[in-house]
């Protein structure tokens, strides 16, 4: 064979080879486009079943949650504050609360704001685009009077922007007007109790008066009277009576003893020192209570602390001297401060004494005596009572009360 020929069959040996590898490369090359086509078709199949399971899902779950929240006296809601102003979704509730339904307020959002009554529509700030500022929130108002009353509705609130950068509302409205009235009817009960607390102490202290002034009257004046007998008989007896007469002046000094036990007596029910206002009568507590006891003190009280009327006055008083004697019973104070005065339109009274102090949270006033009557007489005229005490820091008592029109106190009768 010549060599032109031997190199023509090897050219074309190799060209079929070629050709056989070309299409052995082509149908791999298919068969893989052809299985990737496939998978590729599998998958989005496989993901838009999922994806057709999970709309399913999600609207059978937002089907229960609207069942849900159309049985509860709860309204959710998302509110764009635009502009325009507007409702994005509201749920089936709020037709329970306000009168409108979901319809008519994604419709118009102000069939939503005129179901609230206009003295508290005010509070729902949220509507005004300029309050940017706005963080989240709570507010509680009544709705406008039907037939059927009025509703307290209390608006949960958060703010966020939405994807397209708007801001948003989105908040939770419930129904709490029984846990309104519930507190209406504690308020009203509490009113009520500082009522029969006031009338209670009026009447305790009327009686102490009558008490004081019968005392002074009527047995002081027998025990003078018996006591001037018993002098004059001494006087009359014959010298050699010597032992009737050591008699008689036994008598007379047990008289003269009774006499001062009565003005003593009398003087505790109902204070004559208050007949001069209250800054004298606290400076004589003070000077009567912590002067036997060694303690230093100071009172400071201002002239228009001085100027109240006889309840307030009595009170105020009776407050110090329970303080006072708790002070000297448990404190070992060498110094008190009294300081009363009129702030606006309250009177502040403060106690500080600089005794070994007590746990103050741990005291529970209802059981302690001493607190207990504090507590009372501060409750029957509206006010405040704070204790500050720590063991060995001192105690501090503080007494906030609504200051009456400024009036002189009235005298209550009693022994001088």
């Amino acid at each position: 064979m010549s060599p032109a020929l031997a190199a023509e069959q090897i050219t074309v040996a190799s060209s079929r080879q070629l050709t056989l590898s070309a299409m052995v490369l082509i149908a791999v090359t298919l068969a893989l486009m052809t299985g990737f086509a496939f998978w590729s078709w599998r998958r989005r199949q496989g993901l838009a079943s999922r994806r057709r399971q999970a709309e399913i899902a999600l609207r059978a779950s937002e089907d229960r949650l609207r069942q849900v929240t159309s049985q509860l006296p709860v309204a959710i809601f998302e509110y764009l504050v635009g502009p325009p102003p507007r409702f994005a979704t509201i749920s089936e509730g709020v037709a329970r609360l306000l009168h409108a339904t979901p319809e008519q307020i994604l419709d118009d959002p102000e069939a939503f704001f005129s179901g609230f009554d206009p003295d508290d529509r005010t509070g729902l700030v949220w509507r005004d685009p300029s309050r940017q500022g706005l963080a989240d929130f709570e507010w509680v108002g009544r709705t406008v009077a039907t037939g059927t009353g009025q509703r307290w509705l209390q608006i949960r609130a958060t703010t966020g922007l939405t994807a397209a950068g708007e801001r948003a509302i989105h908040g939770a409205m419930l129904d709490v007007t029984a846990l309104k009235e519930a507190q209406q009817d504690l308020e009203r009960s509490r009113e009520e109790l500082r009522r029969l607390a006031s009338h209670r102490e009026d009447r305790v202290e009327q009686e102490r008066a009558r008490l004081a002034r019968e005392f002074h009257d009527e047995l002081g004046q027998v025990l003078t009277t018996a006591r001037m007998h018993a002098q004059l008989l001494v006087r009359q007896l014959p010298d050699d009576a010597g032992a009737v007469r050591a008699a008689v002046q036994e008598i007379e000094a047990m008289i003269g003893e009774a006499s001062r036990s009565v003005k003593t007596i009398a003087s505790d029910l109902r204070p004559a020192a208050l007949n001069l206002g209250l800054a004298a009568a606290v400076e004589w507590l003070a000077g009567r209570v912590l002067g036997p006891a060694g303690i230093r003190y100071q009172v400071s009280i201002t002239a228009q602390a001085d100027r109240l009327d006889d309840s307030h006055a009595i009170a105020l008083f009776r407050i110090v001297q329970e303080s006072l004697n708790n002070i000297v019973r448990h404190a070992g104070a060498r110094q008190v401060h009294i300081t009363l005065g009129r702030i606006d339109a309250d009177l502040h009274l403060l106690l500080e004494d600089d005794g070994k102090g007590f746990d103050a949270a741990g005291v529970d006033h209802a059981t302690h005596f001493g607190l207990l009557g504090i507590s009372e007489r501060v409750t029957a005229l509206g006010g405040n009572l704070e204790i500050d005490s720590s063991p060995g820091n001192g105690t501090r008592l503080s007494v906030s009360l609504p200051a009456p029109a400024a009036e002189p106190a009235l005298p209550g009768g009693t022994a001088p």
